[in-house]
């Protein structure tokens, strides 16, 4: 086998049957239960009355929840991965599939971590998608508003204040970009949430874990990291600068790894990579058994 990327992402596609893949499994209902006691939340009762899917905290809790009890599910039938990498939160998830901390541990960090951003938003915040123009179209009409994440090169998040990204967003529609308005009030990957990124990474300086079993790749730079040394200012630097989502891309392409497997719940990053070319990209959600799965990281990887 020549190997494969496990994909963790962001939030944005979180719906009520996101658990149904985990929660079909004995290692995935095991791993739900261990999540929910570790942060005392009912997450799969929560997950399917789905009224509070995204709210700040909870929208974390669930989405790190679903990637690692789908991880569990999956992880005695397929190999390891050449690599993992996470979107935004998903990078919380992905240092816990490559086993840095224990499931339990991992959301522990991610409860956290939410919680932290959560108390150091400003009010009135807001995130926004924007697609169709490049970089200089978006420094030009962005003022205030920061990047958030470089996705593309014609593709964006911004991030900050709702005055100033709706300011930025009436420029750039100017400027011929389409806007696509995320449910997320809380201006992740900003310099907004600096007092959330040094909380956090005091916080986990007393969490040891211990190195992962397979590279992480570092959501704000794309680099291979190996240490679980490395995984404190990786996961705080996170909060308060932009992701470069495109060097994730090209240090993929780097490493020579042409196949890519995105956990529940949606198949976002498994579009970006198709997108980008040269990776074959499938997401668990088009699966819909751990042995449909396997079948095709056998047949692909």
């Amino acid at each position: 086998m020549a190997g494969y990327l496990l994909l963790c992402p962001g939030q944005g596609a979180q719906h009520p049957a996101m658990l149904d893949f985990a929660l079909a499994t004995e290692p995935g209902r095991t791993a739900i239960e261990e999540a929910s006691n570790a942060v005392s939340i009912d997450i799969a009762r929560r997950v399917r009355e789905g009224d509070d899917l995204f709210e700040p905290v909870f929208a974390q809790v669930c989405m790190v929840a679903t990637e690692l009890a789908t991880w569990h599910a999956l992880a005695d039938a397929i190999p390891a991965p050449d690599a993992v990498a996470g979107y935004s939160v998903g990078e919380v998830a992905s240092w816990g599939c490559a086993g840095t901390w224990t499931l339990a541990e991992t959301m522990a960090i991610v409860h956290q971590r939410a919680r932290l951003m959560k108390d150091a938003s400003p009010p009135d915040c807001s995130m926004l998608a924007v697609t169709g123009v490049g970089r200089d179209a978006i420094e030009h009409a962005r003022g205030e508003a920061h990047i958030a994440i470089e996705v593309e090169e014609d593709q964006w998040i911004l991030a900050g204040r709702k005055v100033d990204v709706d300011g930025a967003g009436v420029a750039l529609v100017a400027s011929g970009a389409t806007l696509h308005p995320l449910p997320v009030s809380v201006p992740s990957h900003t310099p907004l949430l600096a007092t959330a990124a040094e909380g956090l990474r005091g916080w986990l300086a007393a969490r040891p874990g211990r190195d992962p079993d397979f590279p992480v790749l570092r959501g704000v730079d794309g680099r291979t990291l190996l240490a679980r040394s490395a995984a404190a200012d990786a996961l705080a630097d996170a909060v308060r600068q932009t992701i470069r989502w495109r060097a994730v891309l090209q240090e993929v392409a780097e490493r020579g790894i042409a196949v890519a497997l995105e956990l529940p719940p949606g198949a976002g990053l498994t579009r970006m990579f198709r997108n980008a070319g040269a990776v074959e990209a499938r997401a668990v959600a088009d699966f819909r058994s751990v042995e449909g799965v396997a079948a095709w990281v056998e047949r692909s990887a």
